[in-house]
């Protein structure tokens, strides 16, 4: 009869300690998905006001005056300079439902770019043009990575 109290100690021993690592799994599982939401959630917020700044850089170029065409390039291009790190880190992290709009969101903004280190200028027809196209592409890209991170999106 001994054998069968030490048997219930072991079985009871066991079902505890597999209760035990199973919580701890699930809870390990649970915190690593969190991380990563908010590892994602950091990443989507710089990509989205890098771009957001350049867009907004770029309209105020395209509102300087006088600006000679070396300064103008110049310019631009620092606009966009703060994109490609927020871009390259979301092309590693982020799911391809992300990565694809986010991508035509940033060749949207290299294209506002193009244009107004050519010299475009607010009004211009082809600038409002790619200004609306690249509006709707963000916003897109934004609603791509609010249901990547299970945030509502009405």
């Amino acid at each position: 009869m001994a054998w069968i109290s030490l048997l219930a100690t072991l079985v009871g021993g066991a079902i505890a300690l597999g209760s035990a690592l199973l919580v701890e799994r699930r809870r390990t599982q649970r915190e690593t998905a969190a991380e990563w939401r908010r590892t994602r959630r950091e990443l989507y917020a710089r990509f989205l006001a890098a771009h957001a700044q350049a867009g907004s850089d770029l309209r105020n170029i395209a509102a300087t005056p006088g600006l000679d065409a070396g300064e103008r390039y110049r310019l631009t291009r620092s606009a966009y300079t703060h994109c490609y790190a927020s871009r390259h880190e979301l092309e590693l992290l982020a799911p391809q439902a992300v990565v694809r709009p986010a991508e035509e969101c940033s060749r949207a903004v290299r294209m506002m770019r193009d244009a107004v280190s050519e010299g475009a200028v607010l009004g211009n027809g082809e600038l409002e043009e790619l200004t609306r196209k690249y509006l709707d592409l963000r916003l897109e890209t934004r609603g791509a990575m609010r249901l990547d991170i299970l945030v509502d999106n009405d």
